[in-house]
């Protein structure tokens, strides 16, 4: 506390739930035990990580193999487009 030490010394030596106490508040915990174990069974493994790892890669593979293809219709038809204009 500004300009009384005494009293920061004596706030700085609270528990949370002594504070709480003296502000007459009451500390609540959000979530129950139940809670807690049902959002952490909701967490993906390693092993989960893993698989979407994998998948996310395959489908990765087979966009850049279409990618590809689009480029390679895409600068088929620009090397006709110049082939026909040397023609003119």
């Amino acid at each position: 506390m500004v300009g009384e030490p005494e009293k920061a010394d004596e706030f700085s030596a609270m528990t949370p739930e002594e504070y709480a106490e003296h502000k007459r508040v009451t500390i609540q915990n959000p979530f129950s035990a139940n809670q807690r174990r049902m959002h952490m069974a909701r967490r993906p493994t390693y092993a989960d990580l893993q698989d979407r790892v994998s998948e996310l890669e395959e489908e990765n593979q087979a966009l850049n193999e279409k990618l590809d293809s689009i480029a390679d219709i895409a600068s088929t038809d620009e090397e006709e487009d110049d082939e026909e204009d040397d023609l003119d």
